[in-house]
């Protein structure tokens, strides 16, 4: 009797084992899951401070003109548009690094977010800065391998938007 009961005790003992590690694995999914949607919440809020710089008329006048022509800007603005462009550059490389590590890419956004940074890069003003960038050696190996394939992938697309019927 008294190994019988050792049985069914075990037996409890083991299926609350089973249950106990079911709902560790839940919870450690609902929180990847919760820190997934934080991480992108900073994402979209970073790009938005990002684009929303240029409610400044005099930032936006620069940039403006720097995509025109970049050699046509001061000193002062080439190193105010380069800032902006580099900001812009990081915010990107982070995106479709942290982007590719996931178990589901969120495809829309990062279409959303390169397309936005190809007219960004190549613009007359803007390819001639990501070229002197690239000859100064401004960022790491892979943040211009991000991008260049970004770049890549838009033109292999026959300049069409990324993520657009066509692809």
């Amino acid at each position: 009797m008294l190994s019988q009961i050792a049985d069914i005790a075990d037996l409890i003992a083991a299926f609350a084992i089973v249950v106990s590690l079911l709902f560790v694995a839940y919870e450690l999914r609902e929180t990847r899951k919760q820190t997934e949607l934080t991480n992108w919440r900073e994402v979209l809020q970073t790009l938005t401070d990002y684009k929303s710089q240029t409610n400044d008329p005099a930032l936006s006048e620069i940039i403006v003109r720097g995509h025109a022509d970049y050699h046509a800007l001061s000193a002062a603005e080439q190193l105010t548009f380069g800032l902006y462009l580099e900001q812009g550059v990081h915010i990107i490389g982070n995106f479709l690094k942290h982007n590719d590590s996931l178990p589901e890419k969120l495809v829309g956004l990062e279409g959303a977010i390169g397309n936005h940074f190809h007219e960004m890069l190549t613009t007359s003003g803007g390819a001639e800065w990501w070229r002197q960038s690239q000859e100064n050696h401004r960022f790491m190996p892979d943040t211009y391998r991000i991008t260049n394939d970004l770049l890549e992938r838009r033109k292999a697309n026959g300049g069409e938007p990324l993520n657009s019927k066509k692809t």
